[in-house]
């Protein structure tokens, strides 16, 4: 499924970021399998199928049905990843379901390309398919896809991912039902059960190996999009008996004005993404993973809006909400934690509206660094955690597609989270503007309130984002931005993301690891030696000594 869709998607969000979660469930909404793409939509597609089920009921299904969904209270993050969903069955027999998640280049809402810095309500982001067929019974409904597709900004592009969608979603069923064929379903569903009861039975003694007790975290964001002196906490308190576990979010702020709030469905799917990062990450996931942890929150809070609540901005207290869980657990087992990482931060750059120019939408999260091990450095240059290490797009790609042209794409040396493991390294992403009337925002969080490093490391670094228009003016944004523009050509935006956390005192970091950072020309060893609290000679020695072995190297060669 998730190779279908990349081939044959049209926005390079989806075929590139992979901006996107598929997944196969059983006949009542179970997941049976899952692909590697964004690890936080995952656990989002089965309670999406079970609304699905109560709505149509068990018997309201037909073969070739096809049905969307991106009510965020339903799908768990916001609007603009519409969730399609297909029910399979064989030998007329409802057997199981394909479902995709996907970002879509444009959903109508008044922000191109989604990502509302500002709504107040729902209706405000965007078109909002309520578990509507999209086929039914194999037939088209071209009324609504007509619909669709005259309120986006990007019709071609919209109309050329889904129907990337729906052969992926095609090609599950056609391979689930050549295992049905080639098994038959009693012994396929007998075989999934079991899957389940194991998984689970692995789980719960993993959890068990966690020391009982109750352990709390919390952060703050720096603001909701809309009260921007107000800050918003989240909160989570973890409490473990024997191989049972339960996050209560008790004490998080209540819902925001702002497009801050995360959905329900979303934060249980990431509490499940955490648990099972910390236990068991290389099983295939499946429902038997997701049964063990029981995860409650105050009702209509910012981690759990109720209708008309917004949610646009979902993905900062995405980030959070697994940061928390992380905190917490690191009192419990410091070993396996690691430091958070950067804050997620993305761009839109759009031309809409504009009748001599042909329209665009060019969205794209920009990689940061990684949080601090307990045992080694955090990775450079990755995607936000909150939704796995999606790729980044390619900056040819980009530049085929787009009026655009790169100018810089190095790491950024700027921020250091310290520790004896120290943070990966953000990135400095620029690109020059190569004709007139685009709009620029920039979507990014915890730059007043930056995330913490852990057992005495560094706090993870702050992103910023640099303007610098064709007359020389420069304009720097610390904070997230909307409708920067209209720009002219030859306009530089240059994006900074931050580091992750340190994790340990850096006072314990060995000299050689600091040698390295010197030789690969991230600071200096007078730099190093002050940021790190060790002996400036101790480092130089250090050095001597690595220069020397790359000298052997390079004779030897």
């Amino acid at each position: 499924m998730q190779t279908s869709l990349i081939k044959t998607a049209h926005s390079p969000l989806i075929y590139e970021v992979q901006d996107f979660g598929v997944a196969l469930t059983d006949a009542c909404g179970r997941l049976v399998g899952e692909g590697a793409a964004l690890a936080g939509f995952l656990g989002c597609l089965p309670p999406t199928i079970q609304k699905g089920l109560e709505v149509f009921g068990p018997d309201g299904f037909e073969e070739g049905d096809i049905i969307l969904a991106n009510e965020p209270y339903d799908t768990g993050t916001h609007i603009s990843d519409t969730v399609l969903y297909m029910p399979v069955f064989f030998e007329g027999r409802l057997v199981a379901f394909t479902a995709i998640m996907a970002h879509w280049a444009d959903i109508g809402a008044f922000a191109p390309g989604g990502w509302c810095p500002s709504t107040t309500d729902v209706h405000q982001e965007g078109l909002i398919f309520n578990h509507l067929k999209l086929y039914d019974a194999g037939r088209l409904n071209k009324e609504m896809l007509r619909l669709i597709l005259r309120n986006v900004r990007t019709p071609e592009a919209v109309n050329g991912d889904l129907n990337g969608l729906i052969a992926s979603c095609n090609t599950g069923a056609m391979r689930f039902q050549e295992l049905c064929r080639r098994y038959g379903v009693e012994t396929l569903n007998g075989a999934i059960e079991e899957i389940f009861e194991n998984s689970e039975a692995r789980m719960r003694r993993e959890v068990s190996e966690i020391p009982d007790g109750v352990y709390h975290g919390e952060a703050y964001l720096d603001h909701d999009g809309v009260e921007r002196s107000k800050r918003h906490r989240i909160a989570a308190t973890v409490t473990i008996r024997g191989s049972e576990i339960e996050i209560d979010f008790d004490g998080s702020d209540p819902v925001a004005r702002g497009p801050v709030n995360h959905p329900l469905v979303g934060t249980r799917a990431l509490c499940a993404t955490v648990l099972k990062c910390v236990t068991m990450p290389d099983d295939a996931t499946n429902d038997g993973h997701l049964r063990v942890a029981t995860v409650k929150a105050p009702r209509n809070s910012i981690v759990s809006p109720e209708y008309p609540a917004p949610c646009d901005s979902y993905g900062y207290v995405a980030e959070l909400v697994e940061y928390v869980v992380l905190k917490a657990l690191a009192r419990a087992i410091p070993h396996r934690i690691p430091a958070p990482s950067y804050q997620m931060y993305a761009y839109h750059l759009v031309r809409t509206g504009e009748s001599e120019h042909e329209p665009f939408i060019c969205a794209e999260p920009v990689d940061g660094g990684g949080g601090a091990f307990p045992f080694d450095d955090g990775p450079s240059g990755i995607m936000f955690l909150g939704n796995g290490d999606a790729p980044n797009s390619p900056i040819e790609i980009l530049e085929a597609s787009y009026p655009v042209r790169f100018t810089r794409y190095t790491f950024n040396p700027e921020n250091r989270g310290v520790g004896k493991y120290r943070g990966g390294f953000g990135v400095i992403r620029e690109l020059m503007v190569t004709e007139d009337k685009a709009y620029l925002q920039v979507s990014t969080e915890n730059n007043a309130n930056p995330l913490w490093g852990l057992a005495g490391g560094g706090d993870a670094g702050r992103s910023k984002t640099v303007v610098t228009f064709p007359d020389g003016a420069e304009h720097t944004f610390d904070d997230r931005v909307g409708d920067v523009g209209p720009l002219e050509a030859g306009t530089l935006i240059s994006m900074y993301t931050a580091n992750g956390g340190g994790w340990g005192d850096p006072g314990d970091r060995d000299p050689m690891r600091i040698a390295d950072d010197v030789v690969n020309g991230f600071f200096t060893a007078e730099e190093a030696a002050g940021s790190y609290g060790v002996d400036l000679g101790r480092i130089e020695e250090a050095l001597r000594q690595r220069r020397s072995e790359m000298s052997e190297v390079k004779h030897a060669r």
